[in-house]
């Protein structure tokens, strides 16, 4: 008899799990469905294309990131994000900027490194969050980098969404995070904010273009619809 009630409990374990999983799956399509239908709707369509800064619109495999100058009139990014943080030498001329997962920055270095509790405990908004930085040189535009131009008004904006994106120190500094991974030249500090499934690194960078006033998708989690309404050789 007791073997008969373990039978049973087993298999409703096995359906409920079942159910579970099926349940998963369909929230991801639907939010596929649902992401694709919004990040075809257009934000500030008409943007001028007169401006006195330069910043970059650039894409790795699955990551958008935001590449300003370092220096400005109106912010002098290396008081924010020390270079001796990241390995750099004081002379590179722009700053790339991302946000995402913490768990996924330090503790997947490689695809081989995901595992399921890492992507569950990223998409389920439980996860902490955190700023990825690298000094570069003047970004070359193509197929994965864009060039904008923006106004001294819509920079400004851009530089307030980005400080408003990690915790600072008292002196201003982002607050770093010592022993991250992700190789010399990159430094990570910790972020404000939520990732999620409805909020991805992706998110972060259309906000981030809808903050400063230029073209971006009412919604997104991937970067491939943010780069559609940048087609090469457009201003």
């Amino acid at each position: 008899m007791g073997g008969v009630k373990k039978r049973k409990l087993v298999r409703n374990i096995a359906r409920i799990a079942a159910l579970e999983v099926a349940g998963i799956l369909l929230l991801l399509v639907m939010l596929l469905q649902i992401g694709t239908l919004l990040s075809l709707i257009p934000v500030n369509r008409s943007v001028a294309s007169e401006g006195e800064v330069f910043v970059y619109l650039q894409r790795s495999d699955v990551h958008t990131d935001i590449v300003v100058p370092t220096r400005t009139s109106r912010i002098d990014w290396a008081t924010v994000v020390p270079p001796g943080d990241t390995g750099a030498a004081d002379g590179e001329e722009y700053l790339a900027f991302g946000w995402g997962s913490r768990d996924f920055y330090l503790n997947v270095p490689t695809w081989d490194d995901l595992t399921l509790g890492i992507a569950l405990k990223a998409i389920s908004g439980m996860g902490g969050t955190a700023l990825h930085t690298r000094y570069v040189y003047e970004p070359a535009e193509g197929e994965d980098c864009r060039r904008l131009t923006l106004t001294f008004a819509q920079y400004d904006a851009l530089v307030e969404y980005i400080l408003s994106s990690g915790r600072r120190n008292a002196d201003g500094s982002f607050v770093h995070i010592d022993q991250a991974g992700g190789g010399w030249s990159n430094a990570f500090y910790e972020g404000t904010g939520c990732y999620s499934l409805f909020f991805t690194c992706n998110s972060w960078a259309n906000s981030a273009l809808k903050a400063c006033g230029q073209r971006c998708c009412l919604w997104t989690p991937l970067q491939q619809p943010i780069f559609w309404k940048y087609p090469q050789n457009t201003p």
